[in-house]
């Protein structure tokens, strides 16, 4: 008895190109879904990292300075200069999105804003 080849079925020894299709297609959901849960981070200038959250949401830790610096940077932004760093404050609490901390650095393209928080 002679079999054909069939147009859907492909084989190879130890199957190893189908399951290096599926690591691939592994490794871009993973890559994927890493970069969506980083894009909706939020910072807060806080002296304690949240224990709710599985990352350190300080933004001075974030940006990589010193308290003083982190505080300047939001203080610009609110006097309208050069440099600042977007953010809302609420209260005595200023948050920071991790697109604002990419803008910062260069990293996302502009985001034209409307209006400021008070």
């Amino acid at each position: 008895m002679q079999t054909t080849p069939s147009s859907h079925l492909t084989a190879s020894a130890g199957g190893a190109a189908v399951n290096q299709n599926w690591v691939t297609m592994l490794e871009i959901n993973a890559r994927a879904s890493a970069e969506a849960e980083v894009s909706t981070r939020t910072y807060v200038q806080s002296p304690k990292q949240s224990q709710e959250k599985k990352y350190d949401d300080r933004l001075h830790i974030r940006l990589g300075c010193g308290k003083t610096k982190a505080y300047e940077l939001l203080k610009a932004y609110e006097l309208g200069q050069e440099g600042g760093l977007r953010h809302q404050r609420i209260g005595n609490k200023y948050i920071v999105t991790e697109q604002a901390v990419q803008e910062f650095f260069g990293d996302a393209p502009m985001q034209v804003s409307t209006s400021k928080a008070a």
